[in-house]
């Protein structure tokens, strides 16, 4: 009974929703519910990470693929890297898909912004400091990629082997971290090897508060503007599909880069999906 309540879009949209979602978590302690289930019911500490993650995992396994990166970008304390690690094998016990975690932070904290776009009457450098060593120690699974990302992008896929990647969170606070960050996806031509042709992505610092005003003229929404103007063929935009889903509170963080020059980008994975479509237009 708890499954199929779980999973309704009635009972997740309505006052019943946190009631079940917490009964979720607790039965989950007891008896570990699939990543699938976790995903579609929202009752997991990061929904919007977990459901990144499964995406990302399902389209590599319709490719034939059993290994991906998933990358945080502003990892700060660890939370979001430790779920990750956790996650990570509720998914490949549902798909048979490895996910390799991957953080990558200054380890000291924000530089100073760069101008007004960075927002600085919000963000200071030094903010959200790693406690490096403590946080090898929690996640030795997990792998630290230390320093500006202006720097360690471009060394990353010059000397790190990690597989393709699937998904990324990017929590980089200011228009010129987020900027840089989405240098990333100008290895995509040279190493499309590297990356899944469709990427989900969460940007943590879109929404905000009345303090934050975060808006289309500085940080992170500002930032993929400037990177879509410049970029002629890998596009990053906010989803669609989750958007008519009210109690999705994520879904407008939620976005795709498509790698339109990848060399998988155009292989059909429609399969059984499109077959089950097919069956629902068929004349009665």
């Amino acid at each position: 009974m708890l499954g199929r309540i779980g999973t309704s879009r009635d009972i997740q949209a309505s006052v019943l929703g946190p009631i079940v979602r917490k009964a979720i978590k607790i039965t989950d302690k007891f008896s570990k519910h699939s990543a699938d289930y976790l995903v579609r019911s929202e009752a997991t500490e990061r929904p919007n990470y977990a459901y990144c993650m499964l995406v990302a995992a399902r389209l590599a396994k319709s490719l034939g693929m059993d290994r991906i990166s998933a990358i945080e970008i502003g990892v700060a304390g660890g939370n979001g890297l430790a779920f990750m690690v956790e996650f990570a094998e509720r998914i490949k016990a549902d798909t048979g898909v490895t996910i390799e975690c991957i953080g990558f932070d200054t380890g000291e904290g924000m530089p100073p912004p760069e101008s007004e776009k960075d927002l600085p009457y919000w963000f200071q450098a030094s903010q959200y400091r790693m406690d490096v060593d403590a946080l090898k120690k929690r996640l030795p699974e997990a792998r630290l990629v230390l320093g500006n990302v202006k720097e360690t992008i471009p060394a990353f896929f010059e000397d790190f082997n990690a597989a393709p990647i699937g998904a990324i969170f990017n929590d980089t606070d200011y228009f010129s971290s987020t900027r840089d960050s989405l240098s990333m996806f100008d290895h995509a031509v040279s190493h499309p090897e590297r990356f899944l042709p469709r990427i989900p992505m969460y940007f943590d610092d879109i929404l905000g508060s009345t303090i934050e005003m975060y808006g289309p003229f500085n940080g992170q929404l500002a930032a993929i503007t400037e990177y879509n103007e410049r970029s002629e063929n890998v596009k990053v935009h906010l989803n669609q599909n989750l958007l008519s889903l009210n109690h999705v509170k994520y879904r407008y963080q939620i976005y795709y880069a498509h790698l339109f020059a990848h060399p998988r980008y155009n292989e059909y994975i429609g399969n059984d999906e499109q077959l089950v479509l097919e069956d629902k237009l068929k004349l009665r």
